[in-house]
């Protein structure tokens, strides 16, 4: 949308409701138009004038990922001045805290002397014993995907693929592998695909950082069934390892910002995150890896900086034994695509999940941004119409769920409410937290995307409400 046309519509809106603020606006306008970076961009403006900065993060984030329009650039630089605001912020207060240490040890220094001759008190044996059964940080088999055109010969793959090697992953020192598939609609080139299930490999690379070096190569005269084919098997067993671990450490750390968004803090423990309906924002914790020999995933919610926000996470909840991605993860929304009838849970430019959906006839699907507010195992209509998982995202009876007729997938077919074969709507009730951010669209999917296994958390009674039978516009 142009300016001019933006401006209309905010002139219509006040005139209409003399007695709302641009906000209100704002807020009306992102609702209607989600795609248009012009109406995140102004949302965004204005919480900065508030001083609501993680709110103008949010609006300004929010519009780099809307189809390309005026104000998405200015957006973009909003967002990294914000940053690197915040950044700074951040820096000077540990630089106060840092000055605050050294005067502390400086007096200790001047005044007891008798602190650098005491011996060192000696470690319990307890402790000792801790300590030494404290897991060591791992180095696991690291593996990345990456498309690229499958008309390029085999040299100007070489070629290529050689020089998206020299330009990533400068900091690691063990070697990796990579490898290559071809082009798919709306999958971007040269891009780690971190929750992507290959079906045809062109070739695979082994690359040493240190050196800058190829380590080994095969490349396939026809395109290789990632399946079945025997040089994959080492890459494809760790890549799926990957994969999943990356899939816990999203689904954590996204219940964990929806968490902080919603009551102000973290939760002193991730079991907290596992609660009894209405609470459960999570089915269970995902665990890591039982040969790992850890029995959850580290958590240190001391190192959570509020200026920080998210970015901060990668040391409240840090990814065990793999490289942090190169595009990095952000708040999982859940994408939904009335035109294609597809729904997608992405964590900024990543597709973590595409499904097949059903939606309302005659446009009853709300377009916008909506959240979810309640998640139900086993929602109770007539006749099982909900089918196995409830997530709610507006108090007017609007909600994702499966159902008892599986050939309404595909089609306009409910009272506004958005249908799942039940083994998907089981997958995204696993994902997605309270609080997670739903964006309904009337544009088409953005990729063709090929889902690696299923991820499901078992969810349990204590989710149920079997004394409520729900009235939603299925």
């Amino acid at each position: 949308m142009e300016k001019l046309s933006f401006l209309q519509e905010k002139s219509s809106f006040h005139m209409r409701y003399p007695q709302q603020s641009d906000l209100a606006f704002y807020r009306w306008f992102t609702e209607q138009y989600p795609q248009e970076a012009i109406g995140w961009y102004h949302l965004g403006r204005e919480h900065e004038a508030r001083g609501e900065r993680d709110l103008a993060l949010a609006a300004h984030r929010q519009a780099l990922h809307t189809r390309p329009g005026p104000f998405q650039e200015e957006a973009r630089q909003a967002f990294q001045n914000l940053l690197r605001e915040r950044q700074k912020e951040a820096w000077r207060r540990r630089s106060r805290l840092l000055l605050g240490s050294l005067l502390f040890f400086y007096l200790q220094f001047v005044f007891s002397p008798g602190l650098l001759t005491d011996p060192l008190p000696a470690v319990a044996p307890a402790q000792a014993a801790s300590e030494s059964m404290a897991p060591a940080t791992m180095d696991k088999p690291h593996v990345e995907v990456i498309a690229v055109p499958p008309s390029l010969s085999v040299e100007e793959m070489k070629s290529q693929v050689r020089r998206y090697l020299l330009g990533r992953r400068p900091a690691l020192e063990q070697p990796y592998t990579v490898m290559i598939v071809p082009e798919a609609f709306g999958l971007p080139l040269f891009t780690p695909l971190l929750f992507y299930q290959p079906k045809e490999v062109l070739g695979i690379v082994k690359y040493h950082p240190s050196s800058r070096m190829v380590l080994s190569e095969q490349w396939f005269a026809q395109p290789a069934s990632y399946q079945t084919e025997n040089a994959l098997s080492q890459a494809r067993e760790a890549f799926t390892r990957e994969q999943m671990v990356y899939q816990h450490i999203i689904t954590l750390r996204n219940a964990l910002y929806r968490h902080y968004q919603q009551k102000g803090a973290l939760p002193a423990r991730l079991e907290d995150l596992a609660g009894a309906y209405p609470g459960n924002s999570l089915p269970q914790i995902p665990l890591p890896p039982a040969e790992w020999g850890m029995t959850s995933y580290a958590y240190h919610p001391e190192k959570w900086d509020s200026a920080l926000a998210w970015d901060s996470l990668p040391e409240v909840l840090p990814l065990p034994g793999y490289p942090e991605p190169v595009v990095p993860l952000e708040p999982m929304q859940l994408h939904l695509f009335q035109a294609s009838h597809r729904v997608e849970l992405r964590s900024g430019s990543h597709v973590i999940r595409s499904h097949p959906i059903g939606i309302g006839k005659n446009q009853a699907t709300p377009n916008g941004l909506h959240t979810i507010l309640q998640k139900i195992n086993k929602p109770r209509g007539h006749d099982n119409i909900y089918g196995t998982r409830g997530l709610v995202f507006m108090p007017e009876g609007y909600a994702i769920h499966g159902t008892n007729d599986p050939a309404s997938i595909g089609q306009n077919s409910s009272l506004g409410c958005v249908r799942l074969h039940n083994a998907d709507v089981e997958e995204l009730y696993s994902f997605v937290s309270l609080g997670t951010e739903v964006v309904i669209s009337a544009m088409p999917a953005s990729a063709d995307w090929s889902n690696p296994a299923p991820f499901v958390l078992a969810a349990g009674p204590e989710e149920e409400t079997p004394h409520v039978v729900y009235k939603w516009l299925h």
